[in-house]
């Protein structure tokens, strides 16, 4: 979580940037002209994003594996893609809400034709909000989650559910 509020800071700071080198060569209705900027500004949130990818698939791995019951062992990496792909959506739902709730009230949307005319340092100031506020939560409710430590020996060596041995009373 803390690679992804850094990595939201560093897009928005590099963004930001970005947008002053635009508006002082005069390029803000060029999109078709090379922005005079390095590629390499964008090196380090591309690292922070490869950790934190790195980083949330093997947790949320590792906590389903220690925290479900052995007969839905069989389910984890389903699991862990299916979050992993929640939080795609997720993702792309944010930009359609922040682009129509930036573009209320007669202003322009943060998201508009071009890069040079959009306002993506402002959307990532938010995604670093909602990011720390999720931190935040994820704290709190950290505090009352009971964490299983480990598995007894019952669940260690209980069979897995099969139907064709179930009887009926």
């Amino acid at each position: 979580m803390i690679f992804g509020i850094l990595c939201s800071i560093t897009a928005a700071k590099v963004e930001t940037r970005r947008l002053g080198v635009v508006k002082r060569h005069g390029l803000i209705d060029k999109p078709e002209e090379t922005v005079p900027m390095s590629m390499f500004w964008l090196l380090p949130q591309f690292l922070l994003l490869g950790g934190l990818e790195g980083i949330a698939e093997s947790s949320i791995d590792s906590f389903l594996v220690k925290q479900v019951p052995p007969s839905v062992d069989q389910c984890v990496v389903r699991f862990c893609v299916a979050f992993l792909g929640v939080g795609s959506i997720g993702g792309v739902l944010s930009v359609y809400v922040v682009g129509e709730i930036s573009g209320q009230g007669g202003k322009p949307s943060w998201f508009q034709d071009t890069l040079n005319k959009s306002r993506l340092d402002h959307y990532y100031w938010t995604l670093a909000a909602l990011s720390s506020a999720n931190l935040v939560l994820y704290v709190l409710v950290s505090f009352w989650y009971a964490y299983k430590d480990s598995r007894s020996e019952d669940d260690e060596t209980a069979e897995p559910f099969d139907e064709d041995h179930v009887q009926l009373i």
